[in-house]
């Protein structure tokens, strides 16, 4: 992965136009946009089905990618076609002299802010870090980094990822890429105490155990949603493998929430953007549209806790015996979007 690399190219091509990089779009990230009369996604190919579906889930007007494949421009041309000129550039190797405090910035990185216990004071003195409170009554305080914070921290998550480049494609798989997939709105990984789930059985189990608010997803987009939903379900415990694997790379850390008042809520874990977008952009795992839209509908359905579906549908979720006549709408919802997943996963077991 280019990260240093694409930070160039944007840092040049923002001379001339309005870029953003990385650009959120409706599938993860593309690694740069410009923006304007005429929009341009650019992205760097790691894998081909990936960068092509995460260029085409925004309406760019032109879409680019750059790397090897039979469809793409070479770096060179690239910079060509926008007079772009790339200066050799050195790794970034920390400043810092300790590595305590290496890893405490690149936590908070991670961690987005935390709650001000008393651990961030050495980065606030170096000015770092900074406190705030969101509440004028009996405040509590939450520190978060200050701009020159942000910028090193950055960079030591580049130069993890660059050193731990071979470990880290050794996590590249489908599996991780609808996990990373999950995970690339919040960043986070919570354990929902539920098993793992293989077989339409275990499927089952799980989708009638967890709560409602387990279908409720961040994104709007239905591969994201859908993978989000796994990311709390059937997935579950297999993401927390994953963040476990990551933290041992210095990627992601667990992280105790706080409300705006300083009550404990739960623990999680955060992980860095940049290795959830390692993964999302170095696999891919396709999911019939059929099946996202169904669970579109259905978890649309089960938000609005509805009661009543039209006859037909009723009729024949009784005669595969999916239903009694006291059942509701949710429960044959939650059966149908067990056997959805069960349908978009059965390659991956």
């Amino acid at each position: 992965m280019e990260f240093l690399l694409r930070d160039e190219i944007a840092k040049g091509l923002k001379k001339k136009f309005r870029v953003i990089s990385p650009f959120k779009v409706g599938i993860g990230w593309i690694d740069i946009a410009i923006l304007g009369k005429e929009s341009i996604g650019i992205d760097f190919c790691e894998n081909y089905e990936s960068s092509l579906e995460r260029l085409n889930s925004f309406p760019f007007q032109e879409r680019m990618m750059v790397g090897n494949c039979s469809e793409c421009v070479r770096v060179e041309e690239l910079c060509k076609k926008f007079g772009v000129e790339i200066r050799n550039f050195e790794p970034f190797e920390s400043s810092l002299s300790l590595k305590k405090l290496e890893d405490s910035i690149a936590s908070l990185y991670i961690a987005k802010e935390a709650f001000d216990d008393g651990k961030y004071e050495e980065l606030k003195i170096l000015g770092f870090a900074t406190s705030y409170s969101r509440s004028k009554i009996e405040p509590k305080f939450f520190v978060t980094l200050t701009r020159e914070g942000f910028v090193i921290a950055k960079k030591i998550i580049y130069s993890r990822i660059l050193a731990k480049e071979k470990e880290l494609r050794k996590l590249v798989n489908p599996l991780n890429y609808l996990i990373a997939l999950g995970a690339s709105t919040s960043f986070s990984i919570k354990s929902e105490n539920v098993e793992n789930a293989e077989d339409l059985k275990t499927m089952l189990f799980v989708c009638k155990k967890i709560p409602l608010s387990a279908f409720i997803a961040n994104s709007t987009h239905p591969k994201v949603a859908f993978c989000e939903f796994l990311l709390n379900s059937v997935l579950n415990k297999r993401s927390l493998l994953l963040a476990k694997k990551l933290r041992d790379l210095g990627l992601a850390i667990k992280h105790k929430l706080y409300s705006p008042g300083g009550d404990f809520i739960w623990e999680e874990y955060r992980i860095a953007r940049e290795a959830i977008e390692f993964l999302i952009k170095s696999s891919f795992y396709k999911i019939e549209k059929e099946i996202l839209d169904d669970f579109t509908s259905l978890v649309s359905a089960i938000q609005k806790r509805a009661e009543l579906i039209d006859g037909e549908s009723l009729r024949k979720a009784k005669d595969m015996g999916l239903l009694n006549d006291e059942k509701s709408f949710e429960d044959f919802a939650r059966v149908r979007i067990a056997t959805l997943i069960e349908r978009a996963l059965k390659n991956l077991f």
